[in-house]
């Protein structure tokens, strides 16, 4: 035996032992999150909760990276009326315990999403769906309550899960031990700090290039960095602008964004004063100096929301619609004829990390309501915390919270029609006009209404408009195929290390 082998092997009884070379050792790909949710339950309304989901599930329609929509558990579909659509599904599909995924499982998550007491916080993706029915082993038919263009897209954020499982371990097993069809099979949950799994090797797009997955939670964004850069972890969410070129002059990591078409707003509760006055919101809009932010903050990455919800590149955006300019002389006069006195101070809710520089944000905003005589304060929660009062609604008087457009109006501006349960705003035209959008074929008709609800938004002012926020990751060097996703969602199976 040469001196290599020999480092390779000793004698223990008299039996040669010879241990795994470096080569065949576990690949663990180890992940720093900003923020978790409190449990792994299908549905939350959130992209946090949704990136852990989608490593253990599929949905029917999936999302790339870019936000394009591509076949996933289904290889195809076809409209076979105004109100019904035929899904063809993938064959050879299997549950992570073995069992075959069929058309009886869509059924199933699609009756269980529609339910009432299912109380699914996507179930505005798909609302317009009445019910599910098996043709066949490989075949199902969705049915809408009426015609319903956004179909095929709003399945991308369902989860499609496992018939047998449920009947075998009802709804409170999966939310801590999902069982899906995904990627990564899950093994350990431990809330607050981590989620292990390992890799799903009969995984119908193929198996995954790494044999473990550990998504950390490590709310602090410098924490995330050392980590980073020590090789602790090797993909970090959420990097702060101001330390990116810190992250490059390592030599060790690079940086790796996009665009998206996520909205960072301030939502008010309109429910109780000063915040009931439209007077007082606009007034805060004007002491705002969305530019400076922008500049100092973000040091020029992303966009300022022009006066609305949606980014520029939405369909349904609004051209017309511009952003106030930044007039604290106007929002003294404003908040003048409100009449109301801020000498009591008023919280501005924010997660640390959820959003790009949500802090930092907060903070300034802050600062400047204080110059207009607003006693603003910035109150730092935790995921759970904030996820518990979001739920509520009882989030306090102003909040930071980031909406998804994914490139159409439709699925950012559901969250601020009534029936969504997000917004305490009522608005009737709005909610008229929204319906209309999802109840036609017709593109020029739901742009259209888009830009009228646009108009709304800008003169109601629910929530100040602030920025459209790219996506911003940092990976080691010795990490391969990842790429910086427009949804927040981490898509890590052909994710490999050196």
């Amino acid at each position: 035996m040469g001196i290599a082998a020999c480092s390779l092997a000793f004698v223990l009884g008299g039996v040669i032992l010879v241990s795994a070379p470096a080569s065949a050792q576990q690949k663990v790909l180890t992940v720093g999150a900003a923020t978790f949710p409190s449990s792994l339950q299908t549905g939350v309304a959130s992209f946090t909760s949704e990136s852990l989901i989608l490593q253990t599930y599929d949905p029917l329609v999936m999302r790339d990276n870019e936000g394009n929509f591509v076949p996933a558990l289904a290889e195809s579909w076809e409209s076979k009326s105004d109100t019904v659509w035929r899904f063809h599904l993938r064959k050879g599909v299997k549950w992570h315990d073995g069992k075959e995924f069929t058309a009886e499982d869509v059924k199933f998550t699609i009756d269980r999403v529609i339910d009432p007491q299912t109380a699914y916080g996507y179930l505005g993706r798909i609302g317009q769906v009445n019910g599910a029915t098996v043709v066949d082993p490989y075949t199902v038919d969705i049915s809408t309550k009426a015609v319903f263009p956004i179909l095929s897209k709003g399945l991308a954020d369902i989860a499609i899960e496992a018939k047998h499982y449920y009947d075998e371990v009802g709804v409170e097993v999966p939310k801590r031990k999902p069982m899906g069809t995904g990627p990564f099979i899950a093994v350990n949950w431990v809330p607050g700090d981590r989620y292990e799994l390992t890799a799903n090797k009969n995984y119908w797009r193929g198996a995954p290039k790494v044999d473990k997955l550990v998504i950390r939670q490590i709310p602090e964004a410098a924490t995330r960095i050392a980590a980073l850069i020590s090789g602790e972890v090797q993909i970090i969410e959420e990097v702060p602008v101001d330390v990116i070129a810190e992250i490059e002059s390592s030599k060790r990591a690079r940086v790796i964004s996009i665009p998206t078409s996520a909205a960072m707003v301030l939502t008010y509760d309109t429910r109780r004063p000063p915040f009931d006055n439209p007077k007082v919101r606009e007034a805060l809009d004007y002491a705002v100096d969305k530019e400076v932010i922008r500049n100092e903050i973000l040091k020029g990455k992303g966009e300022i929301l022009q006066g609305q919800l949606l980014t520029a590149r939405t369909f349904g955006y609004n051209p017309n619609v511009k952003a106030r300019p930044f007039d604290p002389a106007k929002a003294k006069q404003l908040l003048k004829e409100a009449n109301f006195d801020f000498s009591k101070p008023v919280a501005i809710m924010t997660q640390s990390g959820k959003y790009l520089s949500d802090v930092d944000i907060s903070n300034a905003v802050a600062g400047m309501l204080r110059n207009v005589d607003i006693q603003a304060n910035v109150s730092v929660v935790e995921s759970a915390v904030y996820l518990k009062q979001w739920s509520a609604l009882e989030m306090g008087p102003i909040y930071m919270v980031g909406w998804y457009s994914l490139n159409d109006a439709d699925f950012a501006t559901i969250w601020y029609t009534e029936g969504a349960k997000r917004s305490v705003w009522k608005n009737a035209e709005y909610e008229k006009l929204f319906v209309e959008a999802r109840s036609t074929n017709d593109q020029a008709t739901r742009d259209k209404a888009y830009q009228r609800m646009m108009e709304i938004m800008h003169a109601e002012n629910p929530s100040m408009f602030l920025f459209g926020i790219p996506s911003v990751y940092a990976a080691s060097n010795k990490v391969k195929n990842f790429g910086a996703a427009a949804d927040k969602i981490l898509r890590l199976e052909a994710v490999s290390i050196d």
